[in-house]
């Protein structure tokens, strides 16, 4: 398998590659292995980690606690095979440990003197942990994807496993690998015996997914596209005998300020790695989605959906995190034909975006050039690849921002970084008007002075009729005074006037001009390019932000020529900058 890196400097000539990575920088895989998060930029989705073949083995929500018998928990089995904590005793030592919560997945447990842990995997495995004579136990818990359905646990558990199996069709087998660990055979010389099950709590999770997928189809694309609310289906509860009869309650909280804060909380995103992939059709030619994970995503990809290309944004370590096998995915995407690029943007980096995304929609309007079905992905499908080809339809297609965002937004479940596409937007138009913006305000400026309370601030610059128009500063609160100011993107020198005074402000950068004079500088916007480099981000007070407006027709005629400048600007053989 080939890959292809390139850095600042350009690439040697060489055939079409079946796997090419690209990235900004010299290095792509190397031996450390981060997982970064923006808080920032991810207030609205949230993402957790797990791996499973990475160096550490983390796991974000995992973790372990130690109680004293009676531990207090009511474990539930649901339709999957899981154990999860179904309810907790009233005062139980589970609910005086304040972190286990209604909807945890039971992983491990063990008798905590002896620092051995059991894996658990059905229910014969939890009842013979719990039944061992101890003073206490060490339980590793998962903490759910999502928020836990809890509301769904309220209904009453009495014949809970007769309602569960009606009208069910049992498990007939002769495979003994499906029983539960505590139903197994002592001897392999048991001969040839045959089971009738009904009920889960007798099955391993192997054993459940039969049960509960017998009359289940292959997914479709529309299944894969469907982002459902998280369901539960208990199959039994249980718990340790010396429980008892005791008050068992699923939180210390109403049920109905739950239920009220689960609708404040639906316009937030979950990834949820252990779904699978899940795409969506935007066009005949672009599919967008979540990450590869296993050759039969590519054998769907391939098959079903006719793709024949990838244009993948995750990063390496993104896929070591999440425990993706890399080499796998890509042998299969060769075995399949399937061209795949990979040029990773940084996850949760809106500047990285910016940077990146004209060469990013370069690329994918030199794929659609073969002829190509392109399918753009990251890690959850909800930022990055997105937003390229939001990008693409805006700049290669003449369609509105707005109407390409509302379209592939309405497409495909996702929240991609709106202000990360206009800030590219005006980028492209800027390499086109080398300097010389004449049109309306593309940028909102907040001009800030931190001086002393009281003082009388005024701000004059290039933008104020050539230094002859002060704009009055606000006070807000303290010492800080701001002036708003819209401006089209350019270089401007401006200074303060502090009660009759001129000076500048030490907080933001500043130049000397030729008469000996310090005026401080803003650099608004910066010029797209078909190489991005990290460009080191000046200190400065201010706050500048992008604005999102219809273009005119100037606008959009350079926007278009700049967009097809970056395109043509990378070589169609070697997909790489020329």
């Amino acid at each position: 398998m080939s890959s292809l890196q390139f850095n600042l400097h350009p690439l040697p000539q060489s055939p079409l590659l079946t796997t090419t990575t690209i990235s900004s920088f010299s290095i792509f895989y190397n031996s450390h292995h981060l997982l970064r998060f923006n808080l920032k930029t991810l207030k609205n989705h949230r993402i957790f980690a797990m791996s499973s073949n990475s160096t550490f083995k983390m796991n974000l929500n995992e973790y372990l606690v130690t109680l004293d018998k009676p531990l207090g928990i009511r474990f539930g089995l649901t339709s999957d095979g899981k154990i999860i904590v179904h309810s907790l005793a009233k005062g139980g030592n589970a609910e005086k440990s304040r972190i286990i919560m209604v909807g945890d997945t039971l992983k491990k447990a063990g008798d905590s003197s002896q620092n051995s842990l059991v894996q658990i995997k059905d229910v014969g495995d939890t009842q013979k942990v719990l039944n061992e004579q101890t003073s206490s136990f060490s339980l590793v818990l998962e903490r759910p994807a999502s928020t836990f359905p809890i509301q769904l646990l309220h209904n009453k558990t009495n014949d809970l496993e007769i309602v569960y199996n009606r009208g069910r069709v049992p498990v007939l087998t002769w495979n003994k690998t499906l029983l539960a660990s505590n139903l197994q055979p002592s001897s392999e010389s048991c001969g040839s015996s045959g089971f009738s099950m009904f009920n889960s709590k007798f099955l391993n999770s192997n054993g459940n997914k039969l049960l509960s997928n017998q009359n289940q189809h292959a997914i479709t694309h529309g299944e894969r596209n469907s982002f459902t609310e998280q369901t539960i289906q208990l199959a039994c509860v249980f718990t340790e005998e010396a429980c008892g009869d005791g008050d068992w309650a699923h939180g210390s909280f109403p049920l109905e300020e739950y239920i009220k804060a689960l609708d404040r909380s639906k316009d937030e995103m979950y990834y949820n790695h252990s779904l699978g992939m899940r795409y969506s059709k935007i066009t005949e030619q672009i599919y967008v989605g979540s990450c590869i994970q296993t050759e039969d995503d590519v054998e769907t990809l391939s098959k079903v959906e006719g793709v024949t290309a990838v244009l993948n944004f995750q990063s390496g370590t993104e896929a070591e995190n999440w425990g993706i096998n890399v080499k796998s995915v890509n042998d299969s995407c060769q075995r399949n034909n399937i061209l795949i690029i990979n040029y990773p943007i940084r996850d949760g980096d809106s500047y990285d975006m910016r940077k990146k995304l004209p060469f990013c929609v370069g690329l994918l309007l030199r794929l659609l050039r073969k002829n190509l079905r392109v399918f753009v992905t990251c890690t959850s499908g909800f930022d990055r690849s997105p937003a390229c080809v939001i990008a693409y339809l805006h700049w290669m297609t003449d369609v509105s921002l707005h109407a390409a965002y509302t379209w592939v937004t309405g497409m495909h479940t996702c929240r991609p970084d709106r202000p990360a596409i206009a800030w590219a937007t005006w980028d492209l138009i800027a390499m086109v008007e080398r300097g010389e913006h004449d049109g309306p305000p593309t940028h909102a400026v907040t001009f800030v002075w931190n001086g002393h309370e009281g003082e009388d601030v005024n701000l004059v610059g290039d933008f104020t009729a050539n230094w002859k128009e002060p704009l009055k500063a606000k006070h807000r609160g303290g010492s800080r005074h701001e002036v708003e100011v819209k401006l089209p993107q350019g270089k401007y020198y401006y200074k303060f006037i502090v009660n009759g005074q001129w000076k500048h402000s030490t907080s933001s950068p500043s130049e000397r001009d030729e008469s000996g004079n310090v005026n401080n500088i803003i650099v608004i916007g910066e010029t797209a390019c078909v190489r991005p480099s990290v460009q080191h981000q000046q200190k400065d007070a201010n706050v500048v932000k992008v604005m999102e407006r219809p273009l005119n027709e100037k606008e959009r005629f350079m926007l278009a020529k700049a967009a097809r400048c970056i395109a043509f600007s990378i070589c169609p053989l070697r997909l790489a900058p020329k």
